[in-house]
Parts: structure tokens; C-alpha cells; sequence
């Protein structure tokens, strides 16, 4: 039996004058369809859910197996892990001592004003040692006009420029002081570039001979023919050990290390200097 007000009767309207008549739907409100819910907005977005793990449809077909496999053989073994790359060695110590593009030009440039004899050579290194090498250096044959290098020495520029600038301030006028004042025409050259290791290490620590860093002098030649040698001369009293005194104590001004007669034995026959970088500007002279 239906309830009243369950159903809308039909209504003609009539009281408006000029309205067609509306009839309206018997259909009952329960089977009226709700409208449908506007559309999410986009700053609304909620996260779709998880899909579930599909299960497995045992009417499905599985795939054959590979004929390959050989199904009554050992199962395989597992896996090796990759072993730890081993800690990154860092730049040969050579490339790091390497001029910029700047700096180089800039220290020929001044090699070229003092009218040194130079050439520059192609890359050294030794394939026995990585950390040996002068990876821009320059074969100095005169580090001023009239001053020789028998057989030329290979350097960094940055001790070829220094060399010629102590030769220049203070070897030269200490020699015009000499009886005769006798004309520098040479210096003969001990160990130059060479990849060694320091003198009585066992071997853990390259001189600098091995980065073109350092040069060594054995004596020093004169026009006239005469020399001085590099050798001890402890209270001789004469005007070549004032000589000797002299230059080594300048050198320490241009280098930053200077060894001789009297530092220890192995540098008793030649004085050494080079221009190893060290923390704060420290100099070793002896």
C-alpha cells in the first residue's frame, strides 16, 4: 500500500495566465538518482592506494622452463662482492708543483730580460716513479749572457729565474771584489734534475733534484782560467773562503734551502740550493 506523500500527483498549473501546463513526474523520490559529487580539485589530490600483490592465478599458464637450465645441477654459487676500490692516490707530486699559464710566461719573461740563454723542453717523467718530473721545464744554459752552464741544466723556471737573480745581486759583485777581479765564466754543475731520493734517507722522501727544484754548484770558473772550488774552508782566512761565505749566506735571500761544506758530509764537495716550499716561509741554511 503506498504511504501519502510517497508519490507527487499530477498538478496542472493554471493560475498563471499564459504558462503552458507542466506535468509533473509520478516517479516515486526513492529511485530519483543523487547527482553526482563535483570533482576533486587538484590541490586536493590524496595519494592513490598501494596496489596489493597480485596473487598468483593458478589457471594461468607459467612460463616454460629455459632448456638451458640444467635442473640436477649444484645450485649456483653465490655472488661475489665487489672488492673496496682502494683509496684514490693523488696527483703526481710533479703535476702539482706545475706552473699556471700566467705564471710561466711571466718567469720567462723574465728570464728573457735578464738576458738568460734558456730553451723550453717537452715534459719529463720517469715511468719508475710517478712523483718524479718537470712537467714545464726549461734547459738553462747561460742564466746571464756570459756566465756558462757546461752541457746546460733542465729546471722549473721558477729556480732558473732565482739562480739568475743571485747571480746577478750578489755573486758577481762579491767576485769583483777578488784579487785581479777575475770575470765569472762559469758554473760547474754537480747533480741538477734527478730522481732520487734525499741523501742519507732510506729512500721515503725525493730530494728535490727529482722536481727540477733544486741545482747543484761543484765550483766556480773564471775568465782567467782560475776556480773556486766548493770545499771546506774553515778558518783558512783567506779572500776565497770570505768568497765562499759570502754567496752561500746571500743565496739564503733567493733559496729556500742552501747546503754546504760543513751541513753534513755529503755536501762537503758542492753547495746546494733549491726552492722547496715550506709551511710559514721556512729557509734551511747551513
Amino acid at each position: 500500500m503506498r504511504r501519502p506523500g510517497r508519490y507527487l500527483s499530477a498538478i496542472l498549473i493554471s493560475a498563471l495566465p499564459g504558462l503552458p501546463s507542466l506535468a509533473l513526474d509520478e516517479t516515486p523520490l526513492d529511485d530519483i538518482a543523487p547527482p553526482p559529487k563535483p570533482e576533486e580539485s587538484p590541490g586536493d589530490i590524496r595519494p592513490a592506494p598501494r596496489p596489493e600483490a597480485a596473487e598468483a592465478n593458478p589457471e594461468q599458464p607459467q612460463p616454460a622452463p629455459d632448456d638451458t637450465t640444467d635442473s640436477t645441477s649444484a645450485p649456483a654459487a653465490p655472488t661475489a662482492k665487489p672488492e673496496t676500490p682502494a683509496t684514490p692516490v693523488g696527483p703526481p707530486i710533479h703535476s702539482q708543483l706545475r706552473e699556471s699559464d700566467f705564471d710561466y710566461s711571466a718567469c720567462l719573461l723574465q728570464l728573457t730580460l735578464l738576458g738568460a740563454d734558456y730553451s723550453e723542453e717537452a715534459p719529463v717523467l720517469d715511468p719508475d716513479q710517478r712523483d718524479c718530473g718537470i712537467d714545464r721545464p726549461v734547459l738553462l744554459r747561460r742564466p746571464l749572457p756570459g756566465i756558462e752552464i757546461p752541457g746546460g741544466a733542465l729546471m722549473r723556471c721558477d729556480l732558473a729565474r732565482d739562480l739568475a737573480h743571485w747571480l746577478r745581486d750578489f755573486v758577481l759583485p762579491a767576485a769583483a771584489l777578488l784579487p785581479d777581479r777575475p770575470r765569472l765564466a762559469a758554473l760547474e754543475p754537480g747533480s741538477t734534475y734527478q730522481c732520487r731520493a734525499t741523501v742519507g734517507t732510506t729512500g721515503e722522501n725525493l730530494s728535490e733534484h727529482a722536481f727540477g727544484n733544486a741545482f747543484d754548484i761543484a765550483a766556480f770558473r773564471f775568465e782567467d782560467g782560475s776556480r773556486i772550488e766548493i770545499k771546506p774552508r774553515q778558518d783558512s782566512g783567506d779572500l776565497q773562503e770570505a768568497f765562499q761565505r759570502a754567496i752561500r749566506g746571500a743565496a739564503c735571500l733567493h733559496f729556500t734551502t742552501v747546503l754546504g761544506p760543513g751541513s753534513n758530509a755529503a755536501h762537503d764537495d758542492h753547495l746546494h740550493v733549491d726552492i722547496k716550499a715550506r709551511r710559514g716561509g721556512y729557509r734551511l741554511c747551513q
